[in-house]
């Protein structure tokens, strides 16, 4: 290999080497040779031995003459740069490193710059990878079904022979940049906590049992090293992080979750843990507002901060890729980092979609889509229902993303053993499998638990009925079917959708007044994110019939009543929760979410009925709805819209949404040109008239105009067309999920009307 590259391969399957890289470098940028070798004529390596210096022997003063060693920038808490080429020389004793603080860097001459690292791979010894899941009609089945059952045994069988990956310096380098963040225990321990005390974990596959053994061996085995930021020891700590994510955890049966949580910290800690921590923060940042007390703490902003943790936890996951990892701290931080993007981008953007493609994948190559358990009689129970909780989400939040955007599913609930998660807390899933073989008694017939308190697992339960509903419904959309076949299945799919909402405890269908945070008894304070939660679950029953009856409307002409309807219910609920300000304040990228997915989907259908009506010729005597109020509604919906934070992911679809409502409500409160005034096919009698306006002058303008147009004739909204009176908006019939935020983006908003 060229000594200009400066990418020398480092073998992480050893113990860290103490050769370290000659640092002097010729004004042509090429490795000066070391004296015996440039006196021998011969051929350098441009490394040398680094001796360490025993704990008690004192440091060597630092003269001209040490050799300078390149070390990568650790700076706090400013963002990370991607740059390579960012360095500052240092110079090392021949006996002994010597911190030098980063806040005094030395200015680096042309003949001292180092060039680029650079990654260079290549074909490690072979050892035996991982390949994944293989299912029924895979290419070695029938060797595999056959040759035991003939006596034959083939370890061929097991899995190919792969290279195993191997990790460059500048990697190395990369991981020591990333890890500087956890220089400060505290902002760590602060925001990580926060998480859980916000979101109570239901966001979560992180449960905080695990991630507390985590950071406790963590500060224990490395807080030194991460509070001093020595560039030598963080290196080496990158190193050991690399070394550890090549290997896989080990599950074995009656194992703890202690034990399993320390194959991955201390001094087995992985770059999936990094990673995890990180994105923990992000989400909690995300959750903040822009003057909470905890950002003021640490002097740090909410976007900058979310944005920086973000990248930290994408390179974490591009540093498992490099790893070929895949096993289940994998998947974790595929879910945490999916979270934190959705939470930045909004659930339209591609990165997550694409991030969400990537998890079922490894849901899938893991093979826990059909077998959580991986064909082992037994594993620790905490484990399995983790995995139990990540199949549920993996197919649900894909429906949901499915039916979102129109688009196919990336998995079906037909090639999926969707087996609910025990409705249990943190606290119980790790006390182990006894104790809940004591509590299954208190479920009720359903699984449920009877103290009415809703959790994770409790989610993740009901959610599950819902979800191959939707996926139902995403299939009449999308696929191609005869009008009978339509009407028949979407019988089927709404009587299906009704009983499952009618089984469902009485606890997590009703949702009273809680604007204090109380159960019915007051006897609990009752935390934001169950109420929530709660309401989550009523939106995604109502949701079903919504988009059921857009298919009906779309492929079988039906009325718009019952989509109305069910429309202004979801709206209503969304209207009242967004004015509670004890869950806006601390689920600020929850509430923005709910407006810019369920809020807005039902406000549009409202707003475009509300236009029809509108410009009908005739405006009818029994509207699907009141003008009055739901001008009002619509009014203070847009402004909900407007309070979205700018650095939510939610707030560009918000703040179009915002626009157009906005338009719609302009164009009815302002009065109309003559020519767009609708003619009146009859005249009233003069004396008539007279009549009505002498009475008039008690009545409000409101009365006088309904008294006027009661007696027009009523128009189907169905046969009225846009075009015939253009308000400066084309509306479009609604269509699939995506077709209004389509319409919102192609929107000409400078136009004038």
């Amino acid at each position: 290999m060229s000594p200009q590259t400066g990418g020398q391969i480092v073998d992480l399957r050893s113990e860290p080497s103490r050769r370290a890289l000659n640092g002097k470098y010729r004004r042509n940028g090429k490795l000066q040779s070391c004296e015996p070798c440039r006196k021998s004529k011969l051929r350098c390596d441009h490394k040398r031995e680094v001796v360490e210096r025993a704990p008690l022997t004192p440091a060597t003063t630092i003269n001209e003459e040490n050799s300078p060693i390149l070390l990568p920038t650790i700076e706090s808490p400013g963002p990370i740069s991607p740059d390579p080429l960012e360095y500052r020389t240092l110079r090392v004793s021949k006996l002994s490193y010597q911190d030098v603080s980063p806040q005094a860097p030395t200015k680096l001459s042309r003949a001292a710059s180092a060039p680029p690292l650079h990654t260079h791979k290549y074909d490690g010894e072979p050892g035996r990878v991982n390949p994944g899941f293989f299912g029924a009609t895979n290419f070695m089945c029938i060797f595999s079904e056959n040759l035991s059952k003939l006596g034959v045994v083939s370890t061929e069988l097991e899995g190919p022979e792969l290279p195993r990956p191997t990790i460059s310096n500048d990697q190395i380098v990369r991981g020591s940049q990333i890890i500087s963040f956890l220089k400060d225990s505290s902002f760590v321990h602060d925001f990580v906590s926060r998480s859980f005390d916000i979101g109570d974990g239901v966001n979560n596959i992180c449960i905080e049992p695990v991630m507390k053994q985590w950071l406790l061996k963590l500060w224990a085995h490395h807080g030194d090293t991460l509070k001093k930021g020595s560039p030598e020891k963080l290196r080496r700590l990158s190193e050991l992080l690399w070394r550890n994510t090549l290997t896989s955890i080990f599950v074995k049966e009656g194992m703890d979750y202690k034990a399993w949580a320390l194959q991955a910290t201390g001094m087995n800690i992985r770059w999936e843990v990094i990673g995890l921590i990180a994105a923990l923060i992000g989400q909690c940042a995300t959750t903040l507002s822009r003057s909470d007390l905890l950002l003021a703490q640490h002097n740090v902003s909410k976007p900058m901060l979310a944005r920086k943790m973000s990248e930290i936890a994408s390179t974490c996951l591009g540093f498992c890729h490099d790893c070929e990892a895949l096993d289940d701290l994998f998947v974790w931080l595929l879910i945490e980092n999916c979270v934190l993007t959705a939470s930045l981008k909004g659930d339209g953007s591609f990165a997550l979609y694409r991030e969400g493609g990537e998890f079922i994948n490894a849901v899938v190559a893991m093979g826990l889509h059909i077998d959580v358990k991986q064909g082992k009689p037994c594993i620790p129970f905490f484990l399995e229902q983790l995995r139990a909780r990540i199949v549920v989400g993996a197919y649900s939040s894909e429906v949901s993303i499915a039916s979102y955007l129109g688009r196919p599913p990336r998995l079906s609930y037909r090639y999926c053993n969707l087996s609910p998660p025990l409705d249990i807390t943190e606290i119980q899933l790790v006390a182990g499998e006894e104790d809940i073989t004591r509590r299954v008694p208190s479920f009720d017939e359903n699984g449920y638990n009877t103290s009415g308190r809703v959790s994770r697992a409790t989610f993740m339960k009901a959610w599950l009925g819902f979800a191959p509903t939707r996926e139902e419904v995403l299939d009449l959309a999308l696929g191609r079917y005869s009008r009978e076949e339509i009407l028949h299945r979407a019988e089927m799919i709404q009587k299906k959708n009704n009983e499952y909402w009618e089984s469902l405890p009485l606890f997590l269908r009703s949702i009273t007044d809680e604007s204090h945070g109380y159960d019915e008894d007051r006897s609990q304070k009752k935390r934001p994110l169950e109420t929530l939660l709660k309401m989550s679950l009523r939106q995604g029953y109502r949701a079903n019939e919504l988009l059921l009856q857009r298919v009906l409307i779309r492929k079988t002409g039906a009325s718009w009543d019952k989509l109305v309807e069910v429309a202004s219910s979801i709206f209503q609920d969304t209207l009242q929760i967004s004015k509670r300000q004890d869950l806006a304040s601390v689920l600020q990228s929850n509430i923005a979410a709910l407006l810019a997915v369920q809020g807005l989907r039902s406000a549009a259908v409202i707003a475009v009925e509300l236009l029809k009506q509108e410009q009908l010729p005739n405006y009818p005597k029994n509207p699907h709805l009141p003008r009055s109020r739901t001008i009002q509604d619509l009014s203070v919906f847009a402004a909900r819209l407007g309070d979205v934070d700018t650095s939510d992911g939610s707030f560009t679809v918000c703040d179009q949404g915002r626009k157009v409502i906005t338009r719609i409500l302009d164009k009815i409160l302002s009065p109309p040109n003559l020519s767009e005034r609708p003619v009146v096919s009859h005249t009233l009698p003069e004396q008539l008239h007279d009549a009505q306006v002498n009475e008039g002058m008690g009545m409000s303008a409101f009365q006088n105009e309904t008294a006027i147009h009661q007696e027009w004739p009523v128009f189907d909204p169905l046969e009225f067309q846009m075009g015939e009176a253009n308000w400066g908006i084309e509306v479009p019939f609604l269509g699939p999920d995506s077709d209004f935020v389509q319409w919102l983006e192609s929107v000409d908003w400078e136009r004038p009307i």
